[in-house]
């Protein structure tokens, strides 16, 4: 690709190492680009490392054929973002200045470039790899719309950052929206009004979705903004350390140019890709300004949520220990109750086991079995009445004490029994915790051991 041309085409592996070692060899245009694109992949994880598009001996020559530094091949399987500008010499002694650009590994805007460029022969070539299809489209588009400036050698990766910057500030507003969603949600994006009506209401509608908010989807989102922030302020930061490498590469290139043409000018350096990289570097330091608001905002979101659930929980506590005090109460009342029927069942057991045995005793001497007054005696009371009394009251004396005995032997039991139950349970409560103590002990000899 140069300024008059423009050409794009498939290529075999079998044939790219020819391709690549005409590059630099045969009669071709000054101020041309030799870009080499790998097959468009499909990213689904941020983390997944994929195979290279070709072989690494494939690789290997296309870097040797360009005088890459062999850490470009370590550089594209790597996940972490890197810039390195390097200085080599073509096989007729000529310098070159080369670039090697990773950026740290995502699903969009994945790529891994090595630049080579050759002042004297005024040719850039470059090798990337790790985009998908509509990437590729859409840089091959800007590359054809500025065909003018491709005699710059570093507008490549100055298209390249400028588009993974783009995508990641365009990625901010969107999480912006959800952070003001989530604010919506708990309530915290109003209270500063001054019409205390509004406030009222406000304060209204706010307790309402604070009671009916569930919390799990929040949290949620506020994990996932938080990560794609943390990325996001990755991305402009390598960013920045990337154009700033572009920036001391192209004043190298620049002043090796001056001084070949003994000050007539620098005819490969072009305007409009300087303007271009100072908005660049303002969007970054904005996209950068921006997503340290937005990382607050996060983060109030977060303890918001953490006040509120703990608020909550403290609500259904005291809920729960009022439900618990009210059942306490109902149960003190059935106690007392359940005790004053037993109180009264054991009074009226005594009042009837006292009032039986007379009972009783009258109406035996009262049959027919005994006579104890002669057939025409006017007597009223009849001398036999102490024989009454006698036994009335040893019957009764009799039945209370058995009453009393039995009942005491009967509380005894009942007590022995409980405490039985007691022993029982605590026994297995100790031996539960024996065994756990053996069981950690056991795990601290085996750590030991390994």
């Amino acid at each position: 690709m140069s300024g008059d041309v423009s050409e794009d085409f498939e290529i075999e592996e079998s044939a790219i190492v020819e391709w690549a070692n005409a590059s630099l060899t045969k009669d071709i245009p000054r101020h041309s680009l030799r870009l080499l694109i790998g097959a468009p992949e499909n990213h689904e994880s941020d983390a997944e490392i994929l195979p290279l598009p070709f072989s690494s001996s494939t690789y290997n020559a296309i870097c040797q054929s360009w005088h890459l530094p062999s850490e470009l091949l370590r550089m594209a399987m790597s996940t972490l973002p890197l810039a390195v500008a390097f200085d080599a010499a073509d096989v007729d002694g000529s310098p070159l200045k080369g670039l090697m650009l990773r950026v740290g590994r995502s699903r969009d805007w994945n790529f891994c470039l090595g630049l080579v460029h050759c002042p004297s022969k005024g040719i850039t070539c470059g090798i990337l790899t790790g985009m998908q299809h509509d990437e590729i489209e859409k840089l091959l588009w800007c590359l054809r719309e500025s065909r003018i400036h491709i005699r710059d050698p570093l507008l490549l990766p100055v298209f390249l950052i400028e588009l993974r910057v783009h995508f990641f500030a365009l990625l901010l507003e969107k999480r912006a929206l959800g952070i003001e969603g989530i604010e919506h949600s708990t309530g915290m994006r109003h209270g500063f009004s001054t019409d205390p009506r509004k406030l009222a209401l406000l304060d209204h509608d706010r307790k309402l979705k604070a009671k009916m908010l569930d919390f799990d989807p929040i949290t949620q989102k506020l994990t996932g903004v938080t990560g794609t922030l943390s990325f996001c302020d990755m991305t402009f930061s390598s960013s920045k350390r990337a154009l700033e490498v572009i920036i001391k590469m192209r004043a190298a290139i620049g002043a090796g140019n001056q001084a070949s043409t003994a000050g007539t000018g620098d005819p490969c350096m072009t305007g409009a890709l300087s303007r271009r990289i100072d908005y660049l570097s303002e969007l970054i330091e904005g996209s950068q300004a921006y997503g340290t608001v937005l990382s607050a905002r996060t983060k109030a979101q977060v303890q918001t949520v953490y006040s509120m659930i703990g608020q909550r929980d403290n609500r259904v506590n005291i809920e729960t220990a009022a439900a618990s005090r009210e059942i306490a109460e109902d149960s003190r009342r059935v106690a007392v109750l359940t005790r004053k029927d037993s109180l009264d069942m054991r009074i009226i057991a005594g009042v009837t086991l006292i009032f039986l045995p007379g009972t009783f005793m009258a109406t035996m001497f009262g049959s027919g079995f005994f006579r104890f007054l002669p057939e025409n005696s006017t007597q009223l009371v009849s001398e036999w009445i102490w024989l009454y009394w006698t036994l009335t009251i040893t019957i009764t004396a009799i039945v209370l004490l058995s009453w009393v005995y039995l009942s005491k032997r009967h509380s005894r039991i009942f007590f022995e029994i409980e405490r039985e139950r007691s022993l029982l349970s605590f026994s297995r409560v100790g031996d539960e915790g024996l065994i756990k103590r053996d069981q950690i002990t056991l795990k601290a000899e085996r750590s030991r051991s390994s």
